[in-house]
């Protein structure tokens, strides 16, 4: 299981378990940190690299500038994300929420949006009771306190959204990343019920 993005951990979260590629300077008594090959993850046959796991969050994610190509791009954003997916489905995962963007489409012209839109389709294919799709158009967040290099076009692109964000349709609004967590915890926490559909997709006021 995951938690919003505050630095605590619910009292109904019993553990969480962090894949990553290296292990972060952090620590909790019920955080579990586990440093991972993304390329052999998941491969089929799928062998648990978990213990047991009710839900999986998904926040995977880089830029074609810092991945160096579109093929390490996607290695990222699509094979590492589905091979975390399929391994917390190994574990026993029913309810998997994700991170992608304002505009995902597999057919897009646009590989970046086309990338998470191919995300998407494989997602709701695994078979997971519920799927909650966040679309953010822009994230706000440090990301050097993340060990991330600072994006300089990016770092524009917010300063320009804060000063438009009155004027700026709710849909198109940079979001903080700790509200967009909140929000996506909180969706796929409520998990499948009557009149609820199995694959949600979040976007502007949902993500406040």
């Amino acid at each position: 299981m995951a938690a919003p993005g505050n630095g605590a951990l619910p009292p109904e979260v019993h553990a969480l378990h962090a894949l990553g590629r290296r292990r972060p300077d952090i620590s909790h008594p019920r955080l579990h940190l586990h440093a991972v090959d993304f390329a052999v993850l998941g491969a089929k046959p799928v062998v648990p690299a978990l213990p047991h796991v009710d839900d999986v969050y998904i926040t995977l994610g880089t830029t074609i500038k810092a991945a160096g190509s579109q093929q390490a791009f996607r290695a990222v954003d699509l094979d590492a994300v589905i091979a975390t997916a399929r391994t917390a489905l190994a574990a026993g995962a029913t309810r998997c929420g994700v991170v992608t963007a304002m505009g995902a489409d597999a057919h897009s012209r646009i590989f970046y949006n086309r990338v998470k839109g191919e995300v998407e389709q494989v997602l709701k294919s695994l078979g997971f009771a519920t799927l909650v799709i966040a679309r953010p158009s822009l994230l706000l967040g440090e990301r050097e306190a993340l060990g991330q290099a600072p994006r300089a076009a990016e770092s524009l692109s917010i300063q320009a959204f804060k000063l438009l964000d009155p004027i700026i349709p709710a849909n198109y609004r940079a979001r903080p990343g700790a509200d967009v967590a909140r929000a996506l915890v909180r969706a796929v926490q409520a998990g499948p019920t009557e009149g609820v559909p199995q694959v949600q997709v979040l976007m502007g006021r949902a993500l406040e």
